[in-house]
C-alpha cells in the first residue's frame, strides 16, 4: 500500500472513532462535523487530494460552529486529539 493511502486510512479511522464518541456522548454538533469530515475524505484519490482535505479539516481546530475548541468530554477530546495527529501527518502526504 502506498504511504498516502495508509495515511488516508488513518484519517478515516480517526473520523469514525470521533463520530462514535460523539454519538455516545450525544454531541450532535460534533457528530454532524464528523459526518462532514467523512464526506470530505470519501473521494480522495491521490496524495494531493489528501493533503488538501487534511488542510481544510484542520481548520476545525481554529474555532467556529462545530469546531473542536470546546469538546464536552474526555472521550471526545481524546478522539479529537487523535484526529489532529492523523490530519497533521496527512498534510505531509506523499505519493
Amino acid at each position: 500500500m502506498v504511504r498516502w493511502q495508509s495515511q488516508l486510512d488513518d484519517v478515516r479511522r480517526a473520523i469514525e472513532r470521533l463520530r462514535d464518541a460523539c454519538a455516545a456522548d450525544g454531541d450532535s454538533r460534533r457528530r454532524s462535523t464528523a459526518a462532514w469530515l467523512e464526506e470530505l475524505f470519501v473521494d480522495v484519490a491521490d496524495a494531493d487530494a489528501l493533503r488538501q482535505g487534511a488542510r481544510e479539516a484542520s481548520l476545525l481546530y481554529v474555532g467556529g460552529m462545530g469546531s473542536f475548541q470546546d469538546v464536552g468530554s474526555a472521550r471526545v477530546a481524546a478522539e479529537v486529539d487523535a484526529l489532529r495527529l492523523a490530519l497533521r501527518a496527512a498534510t505531509r502526504a506523499r505519493a
